[in-house]
């Protein structure tokens, strides 16, 4: 008969060998590295902080992680990707919220809020209105009472399309203010601020990290950011409330999985990211870069996924923004 203090020690050996056969499984992964596909063209938002954040991940994951680019009709192209690939822990992606879900709207998408496993969100990067350095629009105001005397005439370029966050907050301020502008969508940030500074559209809605470079220099300027707050990397920038329009949006990139990754292996990528997230190094970088981090763990990011859905939902059926 086992004594109770054998008895312990019993269960402390299977624990133990229980541990053991569970460790390899775990511990193999990844054997290879990892994929990332970021929906976009290189040198936009989204690439910016997947290229700066890459490093970090890797450090603290022990693996390497390779930048696939993948653009095409708004970052459609590289969602419908993600959620098409094997489950395996191999292909993570980078999810642009509101619009990769605003998409399914106005067009049959190959992929829906249930195609994709979070990870975590990294950043919320609010949306600006953004002209030439030598424009006639001085102020949020000059644009919008232009817009009210003449209707539809003023084209207001974005980087994504049809129901991308920039168009979106487009409709936003329309409604706000009684004005109407003419929405331009070039699909990718590059070429719309090729066209911004080349003086071939007058305005430009882009998203903060990816104008602040071009503001400090001095080529373009930014007529407001449409966040609750002033932001730390353009506190002279007045945000679209301080100016009498209640407009607040932004976008928010993330990494997910497609569906059907094990947990465990978002729980390893989840524990590296979180990780990266907290070196002093990375902040330093993403501050640089004026990414403005707002880190979430996969059950909060989860969360944030079905929330936006919901509140897509309720605002197309107030305001559809293609009749």
């Amino acid at each position: 008969m086992k004594t109770p203090y054998a008895l312990g020690r019993s269960l402390v050996a299977g624990l133990m060998a229980a541990g053991m056969l569970a460790a390899p499984a775990l511990a193999e992964y990844p054997e290879q590295p990892i994929d990332v596909i970021v929906a976009f063209n290189p040198g936009g938002g989204t690439d910016v902080a997947a290229r700066t954040i890459e490093p970090f991940i890797e450090k603290y994951l022990g693996a390497d992680l390779v930048i696939l680019n993948k653009p095409g009709a708004g970052g459609e192209v590289g969602f419908s990707l993600l959620a098409a690939s094997e489950p395996d822990g191999y292909t993570l992606g980078f999810i642009n919220l509101p619009a990769m879900f605003a998409y399914s709207y106005t067009r049959e998408t190959a992929y829906s809020p249930e195609s994709f496993a979070p990870v975590a969100n990294l950043v919320y990067d609010p949306g600006i209105f953004a002209v030439r350095s030598d424009s006639q629009f001085e102020t949020l105001g000059d644009l919008i009472e232009f817009g009210k005397a003449n209707p539809g005439a003023l084209p207001i370029g974005t980087s994504g399309s049809v129901g991308s966050s920039e168009h979106l907050a487009i409709q936003q301020v329309q409604a706000e203010t009684e004005s109407k502008f003419n929405h331009v969508p070039f699909g990718a940030t590059a070429p719309l601020r090729t066209a911004l500074l080349g003086g071939h559209i007058p305005v430009a809605a882009f998203n903060l990290s990816e104008a602040t470079d071009y503001a400090d220099e001095g080529d373009i300027r930014i007529l407001g950011v449409m966040s609750a707050e002033r932001a730390a990397s353009a506190p002279d920038v007045p945000t679209f409330r301080e100016q009498g329009v209640e407009v607040i949006s932004g976008s928010s990139r993330g990494l997910a999985f497609p569906a059907g990754t094990p947990d465990e292996i978002v729980a390893v990528i989840a524990g590296a990211v979180a990780k990266a997230m907290e070196d002093p190094e990375y902040i330093a970088k993403a501050e640089s870069a004026g990414a403005p981090l707002a880190y979430l763990d996969p059950a909060a990011y989860g969360e944030f996924l079905t929330n936006t859905s919901t509140a897509l939902d309720k605002a197309w059926e107030i305001d559809p923004w293609v009749k």
